[in-house]
């Protein structure tokens, strides 16, 4: 690798990366496929996998990563938002992008960058493939930032494309309605090349099947009777026309991570018969050692509460946490420590929470788009669940931790900002 002294460090670096959420989101292809041809087209240098959705891309692209990765593939892997550093959305191999490496590639291209006002997802997307060209990987998944149709990242001629779900989220831009909301994310299937669906409800599903055959996409699908599930033991048993395989073990916990893995499988399944060498023996081990903090993510400290960190931050994504908080807990109750980002169904997901909240605990996020707790307070009922407003985080960990026994549970969910937070400040501990 070439170590010729850069201009920038990596903190500078950063700063100009983040400095571009300035220019605010940017919905179309025509600024960063220019930007990208002029840097050579590095995202058509290998096979991607292309995932849209409203939950569980995420979950479901770490999964087939991880997967693709115990095959012996070198592996790249593009998701967002971060909950620490943004170097966490460009990974090889489940390793984050180098600090040199995001230095250098501001370095390269900061003037033209500048020129055309690449967004900050735009640059970071821009920034991923072009890192997976300069590292050689062998493929690449590839998540979409929000809807797909406009997304930065459909700029891929992948070999396969996933929706994992559709449900109601960011309807200001995406629309109200599910097929409204399926069409944007359909908006990643190609000519000719297969696209394949979670479990999605019958208005997304016929959206899906009316744009495949548009595009002359073969459609796949996922079968409830594939597969059987044990969330409270954490297994899969999958069985497709082509697959068969009994007691996975699987990392990331919960029915709906289940539902991820065998949307997972059934694309492993697609890729094995289109050549793509993937063993059984991957498939275990991928699946048992996916890496994908902050999904119900439970942590265990000696003479301190159990804490349980989630990244839901819509109503289904709160509804599956409530699910499987109460599986894993049952008759417990949390005490949950909660913030929210603006321009959210916040009373269904307040509503949700309440079923398993001993007391709330507001605080305000790290961001510009946290909403603001007096308008919290003001429009969203809380019923009759104590409350308790923070000034930080900070304050509310502390608090509970003088004033909570150690046999108690503590949520903490409600936004990546806020869980980000919370791995920043304290880790894993």
């Amino acid at each position: 690798m070439d170590k010729k002294p850069l201009k920038h460090t990596y903190r500078a670096a950063e700063k100009f990366i983040l400095s571009r959420e300035f220019f605010g989101m940017k919905l179309g292809l025509e600024n960063i496929s220019g930007f990208l041809s002029d840097i050579g087209s590095p995202q058509d240098r290998y096979p991607t996998i292309h995932l849209s959705g409203t939950n569980g891309k995420g979950s479901t692209a770490a999964m087939l990563a991880s997967i693709i990765q115990k095959a012996g593939f070198k592996t790249g892997l593009f998701t967002s938002p971060h909950l620490v550093s943004l170097r966490e959305r460009v990974r090889v191999d489940g390793r984050a992008i180098p600090e040199r490496s995001v230095a250098a590639f501001i370095d390269r291209h900061r003037s033209e960058l500048s020129r055309r006002k690449i967004s900050f997802f735009e640059l970071t997307a821009a920034m991923a493939f072009e890192h997976f060209a300069r590292v050689s990987v062998d493929i690449a998944v590839i998540e979409t930032g929000l809807g797909g149709r406009l997304d930065a990242t459909n700029v891929l001629h992948p070999l396969l494309t996933i929706t994992t779900d559709i449900s109601r989220d960011h309807v200001e831009i995406l629309g109200n309605s599910l097929s409204r909301i399926a069409w944007e994310k359909a908006g990643i299937v190609k000519e000719h090349t297969p696209h394949l669906i979670g479990l999605l409800p019958p208005p997304a599903v016929a959206m899906m099947r009316k744009v495949c055959r548009e595009r002359h996409a073969r459609l796949y699908t996922l079968s409830k009777r594939s597969f059987r599930s044990d969330p409270e033991s954490a297994r899969l048993s999958f069985n497709d026309a082509d697959l068969h395989l009994d007691s996975l073990n699987l990392a990331l916990p919960g029915e709906h991570q289940a539902r991820n893995a065998a949307l997972a499988l059934r694309a492993v399944s697609i890729c094995r018969k289109s050549g793509l060498r993937i063993t059984k023996r991957a498939i275990r081990d991928g699946l048992a050692e996916t890496s994908w903090p902050g999904r119900f993510q439970i942590l265990k400290r000696n003479g301190l509460p159990t804490t349980v960190l989630d990244v839901g931050h819509n109503e289904k994504g709160v509804l599956t946490v409530v699910d499987t908080f109460r599986r894993r807990f049952p008759g417990r109750r949390a005490q949950i420590v909660t913030g929210f980002v603006k321009r959210k169904p916040h009373q269904a997901m307040v509503d949700a929470l309440r079923k398993i909240a001993e007391r709330f605990w507001l605080v305000p996020l790290a961001t510009h788009r946290s909403i603001d707790l007096d308008e919290l307070l003001a429009t969203i009922d809380f019923g009759e669940i104590p409350i308790r407003r923070m000034r930080s985080l900070r304050q509310a960990i502390d608090s509970l931790a003088r004033q909570i026994p150690p046999d108690d549970v503590v949520l903490v969910v409600g936004s990546h900002y806020l869980v980000g937070e919370y791995l920043e400040k304290y880790g894993n501990r």
